[in-house]
């Protein structure tokens, strides 16, 4: 009889691991710049480093599939979602993955232009999130230019949501192609959005509103996503904006192509027309030789300026686990009258290791912000930077 109860316990208990299994990983990023400096009068030669990631995360399901939740522990904190989904066309979610969107449409114009590469000091992403000055280079300038406000690709092509997009999900597929994705910032507390910073009105929430149409069709993907804003008022500049995305994949070539348009808004009062914007992304890939490049441009707004990026990057397969990378790149803020200010960048990196997996990387970074401010001269940075990734 007591071996009877002993058995029924462990059954118990495996029972009870099979239900609420979950599949844990972890990633360490460690980030080393051997030597940095720049052509400026003061300038000195410096090192520096530090851990890029370190990150615990873990997901699972249950119910036979209809329940389900992720949690992610790094350097910005917990992070977490939990989903139902009782019939396959249709899935709830609350909560967020810590900062990779979920309903992004760019391709190779964001974060897989660099893949892994982005979570180092290798590259620096800051054409696409924003970080640091109108043109980031790779490399952080830390200066506006003259024109004040920069171009990123996400200007252009959706990125997937804000801040992470810890918030309510619907996804709805009523048929196999085709997916109406609804993202509402009910959990949201710091998201810049004029003069509203929390969820707290629901007026202001549904106005807030990320709805997409998503076609995924024969000869590509096609989707529509409306980004809401609180409007143009006197106490906000935050108008809504629509995003047009197609990518496809013909053989070795994949192209990805994207349209914005920012409604109206008003500055001091007044009315204000915003630009709008265009985009391209090419990739060409063979088992030997790959070419990555991204075009992005805003014209036609209020302020008669023209904005530029354009980045290149071929890179070689020298060996089963041997990668060479060039990345070449440049911004342009062009007035309709006076002097444009041209930015750029040039970044060769090696790849030791796994495209997915652990990897060593090492590169040299040299890049320049322009003249971004009237009687000062350009300065030209460099870095060589190395950081090792792995994953578990």
């Amino acid at each position: 009889m007591k071996k009877l109860i002993v058995l029924s316990v462990v059954f118990a208990l495996v029972a009870a691991t099979a239900t609420f299994a979950v599949d844990l990983g972890g990633t360490v990023i460690g980030n080393t710049t051997l030597a940095a400096s720049d052509t400026g009068d003061d300038a000195e030669v410096t090192g520096t480093g530090g851990i890029g990631r370190y990150r615990i995360e873990g997901g699972g399901e249950a119910g036979e599939g209809k329940f389900g939740g992720l949690f992610r522990l790094d350097g910005n904190g917990l992070n977490g979602n939990a989903w139902w989904k009782p019939i396959d066309q249709f899935k709830l979610q609350i909560g967020g993955n810590g900062g990779d969107g979920y309903l992004a449409k760019e391709g190779v114009t964001g974060w897989m232009f660099y893949q892994t590469a982005y979570d180092t000091d290798v590259v620096v992403p800051g054409n696409v999130w924003g970080w640091g000055p109108w043109y980031d280079g790779p490399g952080n300038s830390g200066s506006l230019n003259m024109y004040g406000q920069s171009i990123i690709f996400r200007d252009v092509f959706y990125g997937g949501g804000r801040d992470g997009g810890n918030d309510l999900y619907l996804f709805i597929s009523p048929i196999e192609i085709l997916s109406i994705n609804l993202q509402l910032p009910f959990l949201s507390s710091e998201i810049d959005m004029g003069t509203w910073t929390a969820a707290e009105k629901t007026e202001n929430i549904f106005k807030m509103v990320i709805a997409q149409i998503d076609l995924k069709l024969d000869f590509g993907n096609i989707a529509l996503t409306y980004r809401g804003g609180l409007g143009a008022d006197d106490d906000n500049d935050d108008p809504a904006t629509i995003f047009l995305y197609y990518g496809g994949s013909f053989g070795d070539l994949a192209i990805d192509f994207g349209f914005s348009y920012k409604m109206d808004g008003k500055k001091a009062g007044e009315g204000y027309k915003n630009p709008m914007g265009v985009g391209l992304g090419l990739k060409y890939a063979t088992d030997s030789f790959g070419l990555k490049l991204r075009v992005a441009a805003t014209l036609a707004g209020e302020d008669k300026y023209t904005r530029i990026l354009a980045d290149i990057q071929p890179y070689f397969k020298l060996g089963d686990n041997l990668t060479a990378f060039v990345s070449v790149g440049i911004g342009m803020t062009q007035p309709d009258d006076g002097d444009s200010v041209l930015g750029w960048h040039f970044n060769p990196y090696i790849q030791v290791g796994e495209e997915w997996g652990a990897k060593f990387l090492a590169g040299v970074k040299v890049w320049s912000a322009g003249e971004y401010k009237p009687g000062t001269d350009a300065v030209t940075n460099w870095a060589i930077p190395i950081a090792v990734i792995v994953s578990f």
